[in-house]
């Protein structure tokens, strides 16, 4: 009985482990999908622990990808896989790309290819995580890298370009560009030079900003706009025009450079000369000088004289220079109004400009200051002075409570004992 009940037992055990080898013989993986290799720019990450990486550059990122089995012949297939690679910590925007959704069958490699452009204003110094990820809708595979953002030797960034009027102007009527740099390398750049131009009409302008330092020096300008260059748009005909804003730097030997559509319409402009604003709001502190410039082309054939009337301006002072400008015919010329607030004006304040020519009115600007409040110098020390006071009044009277005591103390041990009787 005993040996019949032992073969029912190996019999059961046989079966079981039957069942259990024919399962993991068709078994998938958790992840049926692995990440074979991963390249950047060449680089086999698989024994990298940190990649440098400069502001600027494009990551030119190569994924391997494969399905995955306990047993290599498996023939099955995963379908609707991404490969996405992002890299977190940048504060502006996602730095981020994805292929295309593809099916993965079993046992055949896949190479997909992404591109990541690291940011020109993205923190250098600082370390980011890179993630490369393979995902579908049941499962998801990733691997990370350590990268470290440097800056470039020689790196500058257009940061604005204020175009006035605008970019659609009548015919005859000249063009005023500000352009803003910012440095966004190591070294310290000089003489740069900005160029505004439309090759197909064969006019241009240049202007050139003394200096601008590294934006990892805090203590002096690392950001400038250049002197308004005037363009001299007479005779160009009604049309679409390319025009480019180039800065040159590192001694000409890189540039960065910018397009936009100018507009012509063919209308005419019937004074002769232009009178515009690039900033007519600024903001400020309480007790700062602020200074707004006027631009005035003359496209005539004489000269021209302008002066300005201002009205107003009842909550501050101000000074007109140069007045009057005299404007050759064929160019340009500026002139500044110097506005010194009154010590308690704060918020948005407005004044008027009237710039004539003669005693003609040929243009009316309407400026703004916002002003905000700040202490002065001598507010803050005499806060500081009120605080030290209170320190020191606190110091006296903890003082005078440990002499009070001192004596009390002294007066006690002085005091005669008195008699005692047995």
């Amino acid at each position: 009985m005993m040996k019949k009940l032992l073969s029912v037992f190996l019999v059961l055990v046989i079966a079981l482990s039957g069942i259990s080898f024919a399962g993991a013989a068709t078994a998938v993986p958790l992840v049926p999908f692995k990440i074979v290799d991963v390249d950047i720019d060449g680089t086999d990450m698989s024994d990298v622990n940190t990649l440098y990486v400069e502001r600027g550059e494009t990551l030119n990122i190569r994924v391997e990808v494969q399905t995955s089995s306990l047993i290599k012949d498996v023939d099955y297939t995963v379908d609707d896989v991404r490969v996405k690679a992002d890299i977190a910590g940048y504060e502006y925007d996602d730095i981020e790309d994805t292929t295309e959704m593809f099916d993965m069958e079993g046992g055949v490699r896949y190479v997909k290819n992404l591109k990541l452009s690291i940011p020109e204003d993205i923190d250098a110094s600082e370390n980011y995580k890179l993630r490369v990820r393979v995902y579908s809708q049941d499962y998801e595979i990733d691997i990370s890298y350590e990268l470290r953002v440097k800056s470039q030797r020689h790196l500058l960034n257009i940061q604005d370009v204020i175009f006035t009027p605008g970019l659609v102007l009548n015919t005859n009527q000249p063009l005023f560009t500000t352009v803003r740099v910012e440095n966004m390398g190591d070294n310290k750049e000089e003489d740069v030079r900005v160029e505004v131009s439309v090759p197909e009409l064969g006019r241009s302008g240049i202007t050139y900003i003394d200096e601008l330092v590294s934006v990892e020096n805090d203590d002096e300008e690392t950001s400038a706009s250049s002197d308004t260059i005037y363009m001299d748009l007479r005779g160009a005909k009604s049309g679409i025009y390319e025009l480019f804003v180039k800065v040159e730097y590192n001694r000409g030997h890189d540039e960065v450079t910018k397009s936009y559509q100018l507009v012509i319409d063919g209308a005419t402009v019937a004074s002769g000369f232009i009178v515009e604003s690039a900033e007519k709001s600024i903001s400020s502190e309480s007790g700062q000088g602020i200074v707004y410039k006027i631009d005035i082309a003359n496209m005539g054939s004489d000269a021209k004289s302008f002066t300005a009337e201002v009205s107003g301006l009842n909550w501050g002072n101000y000074r007109v220079d140069p007045t009057p400008v005299v404007v050759q015919a064929g160019s340009n010329g500026e002139m500044f109004i110097y506005v010194s607030p009154n010590e308690d004006v704060i918020g948005q304040n407005t004044f008027t400009v009237n710039v004539k020519e003669g005693s003609n009115v040929v243009k009316t600007i309407n400026f703004e200051a916002n002003i905000s409040k700040e202490k002065s110098e001598w507010s803050n020390v005499l806060t500081g002075l009120e605080i030290g006071f209170v320190v020191l009044l606190i110091i006296l009277v903890i003082l005078g409570i440990i002499l009070a005591v001192t004596r009390m103390n002294k007066k006690e041990d002085e005091e005669p004992l008195g008699e005692s009787y047995y």
